[in-house]
């Protein structure tokens, strides 16, 4: 049985965490239903997400903020926007670089997304991975606890696509609402997503 972390050193990420973030992130996803959607063959999902990731935490490092936790065990990658991508075209430069022959589908995934994005300002949960044999420990949520945090006190809201039935519960109890009343497939017989908002929370103080 798991034992709870307490207490979790949250850090800031920097290009110099770059090449263990991206093995969290490799970790974390490659196994994935919606990985395997992406890229059926195990092979080559394991040489563009090595590939990606590296790529995908230099963009999010410019374009947004990565939080790791102190060993490395979760990360998350959070945007500003009101836009799903604040430069479409480096993204797709990106893509093109990283996935190859694949990149029409990881197209097709944001293509999705932003069909069900919601307008206006929030904060984007891009990416939460927490390594396989590192999960149930509390790691996510000491990140998403971290953040929230601060997204309180600026009064900002968040938005996640959750991937699974466990990350939705996790993000439930945490303040996000689902911003539909039914989850949605990908395209092709692919995995459920489900969308979910946290509002802006009042930030309450003590004394």
């Amino acid at each position: 049985m798991h034992q709870l972390h307490t207490s979790v050193m949250i850090r800031y990420a920097t290009y110099t965490d770059t090449p263990q973030v991206a093995r969290t992130l490799v970790a974390a996803f490659l196994d994935t239903p919606e990985a395997a959607w992406l890229i059926p063959d195990p092979v080559a999902r394991r040489q563009v997400f090595q590939r990606f990731c590296p790529a995908l935490i230099d963009y999010g490092l410019r374009q947004g903020s990565v939080y790791r936790t102190e060993d490395y065990g979760a990360v998350a990658i959070w945007r500003p926007c009101s836009l799903i991508l604040p430069n479409p075209v480096e993204y797709e430069q990106l893509l093109d670089d990283a996935c190859g022959e694949y990149a029409y589908r990881f197209r097709l995934l944001d293509d999705v997304l932003a069909q069900r994005h919601p307008v206006g300002e929030h904060h984007y949960l891009a990416y939460l991975a927490v390594t396989p044999g590192r999960q149930r420990l509390g790691l996510g949520t000491a990140l998403l606890a971290h953040r929230h945090a601060i997204l309180d006190t600026a009064g900002s809201a968040a938005y996640v696509v959750a991937s699974s039935p466990r990350a939705r519960d996790l993000y439930a109890r945490l303040g996000y609402q689902m911003t539909a009343t039914v989850p949605f497939h990908l395209p092709d017989g692919g995995p459920l997503l489900w969308p979910m908002w946290r509002p802006a929370q009042p930030t309450r103080h003590y004394g």
